[in-house]
């Protein structure tokens, strides 16, 4: 397929929300009618592995669009659409300066919170629950927000990046010993209630360490810094002698799912995260960089170390503590809610090895890429289109990184078939088999994905886009 014809089709869809987002000061409504293009008023149903309260219905949640954001930036340049930034430009002064003026700071984004745009206010995820009862906005990140975001954000509202880094403190629970939640309470400054599970996960303290380190470097506040080593020294304790990390920190001794369970790419979503909050503080605070670097050196090996078997296509979700014993691994295809399929994981592990040079995380990595040229697409379940753009996403950047036709023949060969299944309208569906778009299945990184793919096919290698390294 000419490169050209994939441009033009994600441009089209961009269109469209573009021009829909007109109605709503230039946010993106998450579930939009295909034929349409409207935003849909009744919510359609899950698909399997969905949870309702992580949908952003009637509503608009920045942590789902960055990825299509960032490609209109980099459209703009590449085909000369300096209208692609304005709208993007529009979409993130419209968030920063409206949508954040919270109680807590904390944005209401991510998995259980969104802006509401017909009653214009934060909502709750867990209200869109069947028989749901009364609940407080929960802030979860969800995955890592970009630097590029972040720096966008600060330019439209220094005080809002500001503030957010105030309220993240809030992940902390009360009690003893110290112990953080990957919940928070958006509309309430107090600490989350503990349950019987910690549910602390190690990928979310990798985020909080980056937004940490890039409010201090605007602000100068050592507080931050504080909180950063604080969370630096909180999970280097807890790994085991692989340098693995527990899925979460405290689990009931009866919850085979998380007592005594390793998560290694949890593990390596941590030491990523360190790498890239240690490129950032070198400059103004280099022993704790060198302490980053360090830790996340140990942590990679960990992962590296889990009982993956890359000739099998054998990818470890999960792992005894134990008996390093595989307990769980992830798919070619198809997310589920609490499963990552691996190319979420090997394009964790390019960001890693472009911080570090590691030969082992990108002989990893491109095992994956092999699986994703091999493997063929399932027909016959509902694979979200987040699951497709970073498939594609992985042999963009594995191309990008090598130079190998392989992966760019690979890429565009996905990118044909992808095309068929989820761009057969003006707009992507959120997942194969549905006829509706929704941002919480991840369009937009279909929609990065195709056009990474597409640029590189014409112009060549660096690309002008860049990765999207944000799901982990």
């Amino acid at each position: 397929m000419n490169p050209e014809t994939i441009l033009e089709k994600v441009c089209r869809a961009l269109d469209i929300a573009i021009g829909l987002g007109a109605n709503y000061e230039g946010l993106f409504p998450s579930i939009i009618d295909r034929s349409t293009h409207q935003m849909m008023v009744d919510m359609p149903p899950a698909i399997a592995g969905q949870r309702d309260g992580d949908r952003s219905h009637l509503g608009c949640n920045l942590i789902h669009d960055q990825a299509a954001l960032q490609a209109m930036y980099a459209l703009a340049r590449a085909l000369g659409r300096p209208d692609y930034a304005r709208a993007a430009d529009r979409y993130l002064q419209r968030f920063a300066t409206h949508c954040t003026n919270t109680i807590t700071g904390i944005f209401p984004w991510g998995e259980h919170a969104y802006w509401h745009l017909v009653e214009d206010r934060v909502a709750d995820s867990y209200q869109l629950r069947e028989g749901a009862g009364s609940s407080k906005t929960t802030h979860d990140h969800l995955r890592q927000a970009p630097l590029w975001l972040w720096e966008k954000l600060h330019a439209f509202n220094p005080d809002c990046v500001e503030r957010f880094a105030e309220g993240i403190d809030g992940h902390w629970t009360a009690g003893e010993p110290l112990e953080y939640i990957r919940h928070a309470y958006i509309d309430e400054k107090r600490p989350y209630v503990r349950g019987a599970r910690s549910c602390d996960f190690p990928r979310h303290g990798g985020f909080y360490i980056f937004d940490w380190a890039f409010a201090h470097l605007q602000t100068g506040r050592t507080d931050f810094v504080e909180q950063i080593a604080t969370m630096l020294d909180y999970w280097w304790q807890k790994r085991d002698g692989l340098g693995l990390l527990q899925a979460e920190s405290r689990s009931p001794a009866d919850d085979e799912n998380f007592y005594r369970i390793n998560a290694p790419g949890q593990t390596l979503s941590l030491g990523v995260s360190l790498l890239e909050s240690a490129a950032l503080i070198t400059g103004a605070l280099p022993d704790l960089a060198a302490r980053m670097r360090e830790r996340a050196a140990v942590y990679i090996e960990g992962f590296l170390k889990a009982p993956h078997d890359l000739q099998r296509g054998i990818y470890v979700l999960l792992s005894h503590r134990d008996s390093n014993e595989v307990k769980g691994t992830m798919a070619v295809w198809g997310s589920v809610y609490g499963n990552w399929p691996a190319c979420y994981v090997a394009l964790l592990a390019l960001c890693g090895h472009r911080l570090c040079t590691h030969p082992g995380l990108f002989e990893w990595a491109a095992a994956v890429g092999d699986r994703y040229i091999e493997t063929d697409f399932p027909a016959d379940i509902n694979v979200p289109a987040m699951d497709a753009g970073l498939g594609l996403g992985l042999l963009a950047d594995l191309y990008d990184l090598t130079g190998e036709t392989r992966w760019l023949d690979g890429g565009v060969a996905l990118a044909e078939q992808l095309m068929e299944i989820y761009m057969d309208g003006e707009l992507p569906r959120g997942a194969s088999g549905i006829d509706w778009y929704e941002s919480q299945m991840g369009p937009s990184f279909l929609l990065h994905g195709l056009a990474r793919i597409a640029l590189l096919a014409r112009d060549g290698r660096p690309c002008i886009l860049a990765a999207d390294y944000t799901a982990r």
